[in-house]
């Protein structure tokens, strides 16, 4: 499985990505307002893909899990993408 850790990331910072993800990509994370759980997002036309979330506010380090992904979905794309909404959202 691959995973991506990235640090810095504060309680505001996650309810932002969570919420751009549920926005942009309606993106259902499960538990909504858990740490951990997975967020799912159907891709039109092409599959689903399934992460697994981890949020830890005292070490402030958010890490994603690929669990599952159509073919056709580069694993960079999705942490590129979620790297992009983590820089995007105000700390």
């Amino acid at each position: 499985m691959d995973c991506k850790s990235w640090n810095g990331v504060t309680q505001s910072i996650f309810d932002c990505v969570k919420a751009a993800g549920q926005r942009e990509h309606s993106t259902v994370y499960d538990p909504s307002t858990g740490n951990t759980g997975t967020a799912t997002t159907d891709v039109s036309g092409i599959g689903t893909i399934v992460l697994t979330f981890s949020f830890d506010p005292l070490a402030s380090s958010l890490t994603y899990c690929v669990k599952s992904k159509p073919w056709i979905v580069p694993v960079s794309a999705i942490f590129n993408g979620i790297g992009d909404t983590i820089d995007a959202c105000p700390a």
